[in-house]
């Protein structure tokens, strides 16, 4: 309830200074980046999957900490699958809770600075994907990564082609992009549905950028006071 507020509170902020409310900004991008206005658009590829969800301070614990979270705590605490729909489509990959969604989970990721891999024993054997390969979730045999800007994801497949297919769409979606962006590309026909996806994706994500972006400042502004004030942090700790 406290990061709703605080998005609130910058969208009011921003529509103050005389600039568009950002919520109401996201809300139309996302609408048009529904699923099945995707799926309608014929895109590269499209599935479900499991994500790998990872709280946010699991990775910076040391991996005795890491395991006995995992098997001694409430599972919130530790890593977990959760189920989403995956659809790539021109220079974007979008995550959705299901094919009915009607909104894109977090922001697209672009394709242009993505790099994809599949998962293999040999990283397991390292140590620091342990968890992720540790169970799978019933009917996945198989797990790629996605990283983007300092960013991975691990999504879990029926099977190791079914991760190969979506490694190579997204490689074949990366080396599109840059040789577009590059203006090596224009006899090379792109359909005009798919800019229009493309330029929503763009919009939404650098939206979701700047307020996160606010947040962040916010939260630090108000640590600051505390330290200086002695104050008690507010409940739910920081806002994310």
């Amino acid at each position: 309830m406290a990061s709703d507020l605080r998005q609130r509170s910058v969208a009011r902020n921003a529509a103050d200074r005389g600039g568009a409310d950002p919520t109401n900004m996201i809300n139309y991008e996302e609408s048009h980046l529904s699923a099945r206005a995707l799926l309608a658009a014929s895109p590269i590829h499209s599935a479900p999957a499991m994500k790998m969800h990872v709280p946010a301070m699991y990775t910076f614990l040391p991996a005795t900490v890491q395991w006995f979270l995992t098997r001694c705590c409430p599972s919130s605490w530790s890593p977990q699958w959760k189920r989403r729909y995956l659809v790539a489509l021109g220079e974007y990959l979008y995550r959705f809770k299901d094919e009915d969604g009607s909104s894109p989970k977090g922001a697209p990721i672009p394709a242009s600075t993505t790099d994809a891999r599949i998962i293999t024993s040999n990283d397991v054997e390292d140590g620091e994907l342990s968890p992720v390969l540790d169970v799978l979730p019933e009917g996945c045999n198989a797990v790629f990564e996605v990283s983007s800007i300092g960013k991975t994801q691990y999504f879990a497949v029926e099977s190791r082609e079914e991760a190969m297919l979506w490694v190579n769409s997204l490689r074949q979606m990366r080396q599109d992009a840059i040789t577009r962006n590059m203006g090596h590309s224009k006899d090379i026909p792109y359909p005009k549905e798919w800019k229009s996806f493309d330029a929503s994706a763009r919009r939404l994500k650098d939206q979701k950028a700047r307020i996160k972006s606010k947040l962040e400042a916010m939260n630090r502004k108000e640590q600051e006071m505390r330290s200086l004030g002695g104050g008690s942090a507010p409940m739910g700790g920081m806002y994310t």
